[in-house]
């Protein structure tokens, strides 16, 4: 695949954006995977907390409204009934929760090669060049060369017009294209 500049200043732009993401899918593929470890787990109560917690939500008789004569004992209710209670299973659908964290394992993937591969650019260059394209197309949204121009002169103490910033930069892109494209 043959990039072009256009290509390589979108995935420069991109690059701090695409670092938060890659976070922010980390992030969630863990909180999917603990879902997933606890899904289908069966969790059992002690017989004496079902029980308490059973006859604590029934109804007293004064409250009863209804059209038949079957009056609900919570006792009875309760001795017949807190065996079934006692074990919960966890049923989140283990088959959604593994698919999505296979697409979170693919994006992080493709993520990581995007990054991984700006980083890889930056390395090439000198330091007078990674200044001028960290802070034209990674630190600063609008491409102000302005800005540019004041951090250039912080950072490597010399001052240069803007026209000799942009060629800097223009050399640094076809460096990096040269590298991209071999």
């Amino acid at each position: 695949m043959k990039y072009i500049k256009e290509e390589l200043e979108k995935m420069l732009r991109e690059h701090l954006k695409n670092e938060a993401k890659l976070t922010e899918i980390q992030l969630k593929k863990e909180e999917y995977q603990e879902r997933l470890n606890y899904a289908g787990t069966v969790l059992e109560d002690e017989e004496d907390d079902v029980i308490e917690s059973m006859q604590l939500s029934g109804q007293g008789y004064d409250n009863i409204h209804s059209n038949t004569n079957k009056i609900s004992d919570t006792t009875s209710t309760t001795a017949m009934n807190y065996k079934k209670e006692l074990n919960h299973i966890n049923k989140e659908d283990r088959e959604f929760l593994e698919n999505k964290i296979a697409e979170f394992e693919h994006e992080e993937n493709i993520l990581n090669k995007k990054i991984v591969r700006v980083k890889n650019l930056l390395t090439i260059l000198s330091k007078k060049q990674k200044v001028v394209i960290e802070e034209f197309y990674i630190n600063n949204e609008k491409g102000n060369w302005g800005k540019v121009k004041k951090e250039y002169e912080n950072r490597i103490c010399k001052d240069l017009s803007i026209k000799q910033l942009q060629n800097i930069r223009d050399i640094a892109i076809k460096d990096m294209l040269e590298v991209l494209n071999m």
